[in-house]
């Protein structure tokens, strides 16, 4: 049986139609669910990027969580389990990070393939004339917007977008491999990730006729202190409009699987690894705490027909996509592996009805002093990071320090805006000892274990940090060294 799986970053689940979304067209997804086991709970454990591409390679969360780093030299992965078992194995992918800085995410594969130049992937130094941008507290740095210009500003048709040439990419692949026996093909789009900058024709679908800044490349952080209602309707438009060009590009690779014969035979899974606020809880940006970004996109389509057409509600995450892909291959997992995850197979088959207690999710735990960068990830006066842990009727956001906690009750405020915390002990207690069984039971380091048993003063806070770990890069990091340009501000 062949694998063919596809990730869309930063991909909300509540952004597809299949799902819910009333005002976004997704034709192709919409399609796909129909035809796919469609989980309803599948939620991020560890955050963002990086970490996340790390536990589905895996089948591994951390300790507690992944760290954002290098995939290690000496840790068995997927692709590699598959290779040994006779599988032809391919990455195609313009997520600059999976290779950037020698992160070695190609090594487990036959081949790879990247598209390049999206977000921070610093392929050109071409000299450009003056662009303007009104990027006055609005969009990225001038060196960011520099490299988003120096790399986008050639292109004429749809076809010269990243997901289209991903897409392509993929279909090309699939059309000159459709003869081996079994491949495992894993397509990594960066789309909908920011920037947002779809064709025109895209972004027309949902705010035609704006005139105004176009925040191609948003700032983190409080909308109401970066952008006007208009401006904050035409973020929403831009990535809604990303969202249905991937759509459209995703239905070109599902249509060439049919056309080559591949349905029969070929596994397809669908999957996001975040989503992203829009001005929920008054943030626009990528804040680990709330389901906008939490929440996220699993489908599942047997050649069986197995679960097709159905909803699945068990709670699952994504270190659970490598058991499960071996379980469905019938491919024992290697012990030297240490899987974490477990296997959605029996749920798929009906053999379970359940697969999680909870899900436990968050970021390696990070210290945010008050000012700094990050410390609005936190809330105004910073500290560490959290974890969320969510059942069937609950969200906890658990902190070290009580007063960043809260809790809401799902089943009458899903979107977590009223905050019952001081009502219920009884879950928090329940929802905070799921996440010490985690903790325990990844082996977190002495410290973690401290911090969460004993509470934020028990530790000494590390030197200040982010996720990206910038003590670890004392000349920039990975991704933020771009060659500045001729970006100005309009007079």
């Amino acid at each position: 049986m062949n694998v063919v799986m596809i990730m869309n970053d930063t991909l909300r689940y509540d952004h597809v139609g299949a799902n819910g979304n009333d005002w976004i067209q997704t034709p192709n997804l919409d399609r796909f669910a129909a035809e796919s086991a469609v989980f309803d709970r599948h939620y991020l454990a560890s955050f963002p990027t990086i970490p996340n591409r790390h536990e589905i390679m895996k089948g591994r969360v951390g300790a507690p969580f992944q760290k954002w780093g290098p995939l290690e030299w000496d840790v068995l992965t997927l692709p590699e389990v598959l290779r040994d078992n006779g599988y032809v194995t391919m990455l195609i992918n313009d997520t600059p990070h999976l290779m950037n800085y020698g992160y070695g995410f190609d090594r487990p594969f036959h081949a790879w393939q990247m598209i390049r130049g999206n977000e921070v992937d610093r392929v050109r130094t071409d000299y450009f004339e003056n662009a303007e941008y009104d990027y006055d507290g609005k969009l990225q740095d001038s060196a960011r917007m520099s490299l988003y210009h120096r790399q986008t500003r050639d292109r004429l048709t749809e076809a010269d977008w990243f997901a289209p040439q991903v897409m392509q990419a993929a279909s090309d692949w699939l059309e000159r491999n459709a003869g081996h026996d079994d491949f495992f093909l894993w397509v990594d789009s960066f789309d909908p990730h920011e920037p947002w900058d779809p064709p025109q024709h895209y972004t027309d679908l949902y705010d035609p006729g704006y005139e105004g800044v176009v925040p191609v490349w948003p700032r983190f952080g409080d909308p109401a202190d970066l952008y006007t209602e208009a401006e904050m309707k035409h973020i929403r438009a831009l990535f809604a409009g990303e969202i249905t060009m991937s759509d459209r590009h995703i239905g070109r690779v599902l249509d060439t699987i049919d056309r080559l014969g591949l349905r029969d035979n070929t596994i397809v899974i669908i999957v996001s690894d975040h989503g992203f606020g829009l001005g929920e809880h008054d943030y626009l940006g990528k804040k680990p705490m709330y389901p906008e970004t939490n929440h996220t996109m699993l489908m599942v389509r047997h050649p069986d027909g197995i679960a097709a057409g159905k909803r699945i509600s068990a709670l699952a995450q994504h270190p659970d996509l490598t058991p499960s892909l071996l379980d469905v291959l019938g491919i024992e997992p290697p012990e030297e592996m240490g899987i974490q995850g477990r296997s959605w197979f029996p749920v798929l088959k009906g053999e379970k009805r359940t697969h999680r207690s909870a899900a436990i999710s968050g970021t390696f735990p990070t210290y945010m002093p008050p000012g700094s960068e990050f410390s609005r990830f936190i809330g105004p006066k910073g500290g560490w990071t959290g974890i969320t842990a969510t059942n069937k009727d609950w969200w906890l956001i658990d902190n070290p320090d009580p007063d960043l906690r809260s809790l809401y009750d799902l089943n009458a405020d899903p979107a977590c805006l009223n905050d019952v915390l001081g009502d219920n002990p009884d879950v928090y207690d329940k929802l905070h000892g799921e996440i010490l069984t985690h903790i325990r039971r990844t082996k977190s380091p002495s410290w973690v274990r401290k911090l969460w048993i004993d509470g934020d003063e028990s530790v000494r806070p590390p030197t200040p940090t982010a996720w990206f770990n910038p003590v670890a890069f004392n000349r920039g990091l990975p991704h933020s060294n771009p060659l500045d340009g001729n970006i100005t501000k309009p007079e």
